[in-house]
């Protein structure tokens, strides 16, 4: 018997889920494995600064005293450079680093094992980071989009990715979907470079001090 058109894309739709859970399932367990042998520990080095303080620096400025989420934190090494700017700081990650990042948590400092694609909470935050972690999503607007949503009113959004042609590309779809309220590109001394972008959704305008 044939599949009608609604059986064969509830089909296709229930099969593209599950290959998505089984690949986060597994990038899961890669990021795990990784963070405990310390194969990330490399971003604690010198060569990765710069843009880690650029990203600290637009928070500072454009949210200081107010909620921060930090998607994909890691070991938490962003709230070394946040420090005491922010009323509040929530990392999300994978087991394995939220475990490395605990030694960091304090009154206002704390972090939970998510995942980006399904985090969800009532909670509202001025800044929303992606501190190279915004790769991960297939559909990367669609990603800044489902966080937009948990935005207080003026929030905005700060991303960090490393320059490559694919980023590049990222950028161009991500400029037609959010404001910019301001950019730069940092480069370290192996010519290493990131764009870092402050954001906000175009219905939301400028925020106070951009």
């Amino acid at each position: 018997m044939e599949m009608t058109d609604d059986a064969v894309s509830s089909w296709r739709f229930r099969t593209a889920r599950a290959v998505r859970r089984f690949l986060r399932i597994d990038r899961e367990r890669r990021w795990n494995t990784e963070y405990a042998a310390g194969d990330w520990s490399r971003l604690r080095t010198l060569d990765e600064l710069a843009h880690h303080a650029v990203v600290a620096g637009y928070m500072r400025t454009l949210a200081r005293g107010g909620a921060v989420l930090d998607v994909g934190c890691g070991e938490g090494l962003l709230c070394e450079h946040i420090g005491d700017a922010c009323g509040s700081y929530l990392g999300i990650d994978f087991a394995e680093p939220v475990r490395l990042a605990a030694r960091r948590t304090n009154a206002t400092t704390t972090f939970e094992v998510a995942d980006m694609h399904e985090f969800t909470t009532s909670a509202r935050f001025d800044a929303i980071i992606f501190d190279e972690s915004l790769y991960y999503y297939q559909d990367q607007v669609a990603g800044l989009r489902r966080f937009a949503a948990m935005l207080s009113p003026g929030g905005v959004l700060l991303v960090s990715m490393h320059m490559t042609p694919r980023t590049a590309a990222v950028w161009a779809r991500i400029a037609d979907a959010f404001e910019t309220l301001d950019e730069v590109v940092v480069t370290n001394r192996k010519a290493v470079s990131w764009t870092v972008k402050a954001l906000a959704p175009r219905d939301q305008g400028s925020v106070a001090g951009a």
